[in-house]
């Protein structure tokens, strides 16, 4: 049968019951009270000390301050194990006058402790309530795949940073995102995955999708799955296949637009133009790629493009995009760069 839960009992309160100054009302209460085995524990720990503070065997004069230095070096020691597990019996009260006398004398000393310990025990540090260690993940030339403590996995882009906690609290998985990753996160309704970039918040329970956080904007694509896009003035939800824009300055959102697959090349490996302008073409193998990509004249501009990679590297796709093109490609330092006639208007 299980106990049923009592009404706590203050440290005052035992102090009168092992003095034997109760009253039958209180007394009572605290034998209710030690019904509990959790407060029966307690219990013989204040007794513990309670009898440690006897040990002053005479009870005029009391020396006060060395009855509190012994029971202080007792209540510093670890606490001695309870030798059997039947409950002994409860104290009487007891009525000599004699120990009436010295009791109240103990009692203000065990008090003393009893606070000192109770203040010790509610205030010490508790290491559930301590805040978990973050941890950071900062990517520079290539980017990186990983699993979070979660099971989800993230793929950081190049030259981007993910701080998160070694451990996940109860109520939520937050995590802080500088530059670029893809999250593939692991489905748990009763704890929300949040991703903090900037001013803006991305929220899911279980599913897949991009953000990318640089300069003045925070884009959010979303894969599988449905992802609300939070900042101060506003809220959308993005559901597959959709991607959305954050602009910080106008701390706006922009209305959410179709998917540019090309945007997750770095993770997928995959490219694909159809028909796209040149220019387009460079400047996303630029941030696929990270390379220095530059057209000889502007007439280049206008060439159109449309070819499917997978995975291959950035030399290689140049190759083919000259040779579509009919185009040549030099290097010129780091730099690659693409010379031809043009395409016209």
């Amino acid at each position: 049968m299980a106990t049923e839960p009592q009404s706590p009992i203050d440290d005052a309160l035992l102090g009168k019951f092992l003095a034997g100054e109760a009253s039958a009302a209180e007394a009572e209460r605290v034998r209710r009270w030690l019904t509990n085995p959790a407060n029966q524990r307690e219990y013989d720990r204040f007794v513990r000390i309670w009898t440690a503070a006897a040990q002053l065997t005479q009870p005029e004069p009391v020396n006060t301050e060395a009855a509190w230095q012994r029971v202080r070096t007792h209540m510093h020691q670890p606490a001695s194990p309870v030798a059997q597990t039947a409950r002994r019996p409860l104290p009487q009260p007891v009525r000599q006058t004699s120990w009436r006398s010295y009791g109240r004398v103990a009692a203000m000393l065990a008090l003393a402790v009893l606070a000192g310990v109770s203040v010790w025990r509610y205030t010490r540090p508790n290491p559930a309530d301590q805040p978990a260690a973050l941890l950071s993940v900062a990517t520079t030339s290539a980017a990186r795949q990983f699993t979070l403590p979660d099971g989800s996995t993230v793929w950081l882009n190049r030259n981007s940073r993910l701080t998160y906690p070694a451990t996940f609290a109860d109520s939520s998985r937050t995590i802080s995102l500088t530059g670029e990753a893809f999250f593939d996160v692991t489905h748990d309704p009763a704890h929300p995955f949040r991703v903090r970039a900037g001013n803006a918040v991305v929220r899911v329970l279980g599913t897949s999708f991009n953000v990318r956080s640089l300069g003045d904007s925070v884009q959010v694509a979303v894969r599988t799955g449905r992802v609300q896009l939070s900042a101060p003035r506003q809220a959308i939800v993005l559901t597959p296949n959709q991607q959305a824009t954050y602009q910080r300055a106008a701390d706006t959102i922009r209305r959410p637009v179709p998917l540019d697959a090309n945007r997750l090349a770095y993770q997928t490996g995959r490219l694909s133009f159809v028909n796209t302008s040149l220019a387009e073409v460079v400047r996303l193998l630029h941030d696929v790629y990270g390379t220095d990509i530059r057209l000889d004249t502007p007439a280049l501009n206008n060439c159109r493009l449309t070819a499917d990679f997978n995975r291959e590297s950035a030399d290689a796709v140049l190759a083919v995009v000259a040779e579509t093109l009919s185009l040549t490609v030099r290097r010129d330092g780091d730099a690659r760069v693409l010379s031809g006639a043009g395409c016209g208007q």
